[in-house]
């Protein structure tokens, strides 16, 4: 960090300043942004890494120190420049922490790199920006961090409210050494926001202390008054396409899912079906269902959020497997725009829909069951159009970015307040 702190008391302001703390790269935390930027504060952002920022988090500016963000415009984000150039400095900036004692516990999919911002880093910009608030969205990189930055500013540390994505907890708190890390954090922070209820009942586990809000989706919400209305799209009887999302590895199954295509063969030879993010393996077993079962399959190219959606808007049914999930993005993005969901058990998706009456949830190790649901979705035309003005009508009252917004504004100001318990929206049924 190229700040620093002058040592005199911090000048009175009348804008407060939040820190948010996140995967900059992730267009999760760039609709996150886009939700609380505005004049109510001014939002510092301290990326976890050096890869680039999500394009949409725009208008943004580089700030080293506090005059350079109070200077910014209104809804402009300032990102925190580092002071650490190049892999030289890198490496004597980690040898230092490790000198210190400080290890990295890697996420199960990130391993550990140079590039990955340090504790020491975090703490000059808490010193330099005097943030009124810190924001971590995600645990395993945001929250680790800033448990340590925490541990090293004591008493001087600002208000902590933590937010969790997907797997963090659910996934997570299942093994040992990221449960102790776990459990540090619920006790440490002063504000919870989770995605789903479940995640809720799995921090209190753990040993929260602070205040759990009322859940909102990582991704804060969508406007939808630039949603095409179901009315202007095909209905969902009548598409001809299947999406299906294809990570497979660290959590995701699409391997299961391309087997059940295989399974449930017969009844989807008349469909285009189409993968999302498809590894090697993946791609290979989506050639041998077009070669050994007559399926029109195959992985799509990388795709822009935009050309996703038409996608989405195109498939009578959107599916997705993993041993772990929060709510998918996806998810909520089929029941806006009429497809059919088929999502895991393993996920926060029965918060959302009704199995069996607006999607289907299939446990991500039963390939028979998930081959099940793939034929009746395919076949059961009252169902998926049944389901569509539903699964719209859920999505609009708890997705929106209008409602959502206000949501988290009055989140940051119970935090900035000191978190009242009569402030906290849904605190008791949360």
């Amino acid at each position: 960090m190229t700040g620093r702190a002058s040592g005199r008391p911090a000048p009175r302001r009348t804008t407060p300043v939040i820190l948010i703390v996140g995967m900059q790269n992730s267009i999760h935390l760039a609709r996150w942004v886009a939700l609380v930027r505005g004049d109510f504060a001014r939002i510092v952002l301290l990326p976890v890494d050096e890869a680039p920022l999500a394009p949409s988090l725009a208008p943004w500016s580089p700030v080293a120190t506090a005059a350079e963000l109070d200077a910014l415009e209104p809804g402009t984000v300032g990102v925190v420049a580092t002071g650490l150039a190049g892999p030289a400095a890198r490496a004597a900036a980690w040898a230092e922490e490790a000198r210190r004692g400080y290890r990295v516990l890697d996420p199960i999919q990130v391993p550990w790199r140079p590039a990955f911002t340090t504790p020491q880093e975090m703490v000059a910009a808490v010193r330099t920006f005097r943030p009124d608030l810190v924001h971590t969205l995600e645990i395993q990189r945001a929250g680790y961090l800033t448990l340590e930055v925490k541990r090293r500013l004591g008493a001087a540390m600002p208000p902590w409210l933590l937010s969790n994505w997907g797997s963090d907890l659910y996934l997570y708190e299942r093994l040992p050494e990221h449960r102790a890390v776990l459990i540090a954090v619920m006790r440490s922070i002063d504000g919870y926001l989770a995605e789903c209820r479940r995640d809720v009942a799995l921090a209190r586990g753990l040993g929260l202390l602070g205040h759990a809000f009322e859940p909102i989706h990582a991704t804060g919400g969508v406007d939808f008054g630039r949603m095409p209305q179901l009315g202007a799209l095909a209905a969902p009887s009548r598409r001809e396409a299947i999406l299906v999302k294809g990570y497979h590895g660290w959590a995701g199954r699409g391997l299961h899912i391309l087997s059940a295509l295989h399974l449930a063969a017969p009844a989807l030879r008349r469909f285009r079906i189409r993968i999302l993010v498809g590894g090697p393996a993946v791609a290979r077993m989506a050639q041998a269902l077009a070669d050994q079962d007559g399926l029109d399959v195959a992985v799509l190219p990388h795709l822009p959020n935009d050309e996703v959606l038409r996608r989405v808007a195109e498939a009578r049914m959107v599916v997705g497997l993993g041993i772990s999930d929060g709510v998918s993005a996806m998810l909520l993005e089929a029941m806006s725009l009429g497809a059919f969901p088929i999502q895991g058990t393993t996920s926060g998706a029965g918060e959302w829909v009704r199995d069996g009456v607006d999607g289907l949830l299939v446990c991500p190790h039963d390939v028979r069951g998930l081959a099940d649901a793939l034929a009746r979705a395919a076949g059961d035309d009252a169902l998926v159009d049944a389901a569509a003005p539903r699964n719209r009508q859920v999505v609009e009252a708890r997705w929106s970015a209008a409602r959502n917004g206000a949501a988290a504004l009055s989140y940051y100001r119970a935090m900035l307040a000191g978190a009242p318990a009569d402030a906290l929206a849904g605190r008791a049924r949360a």
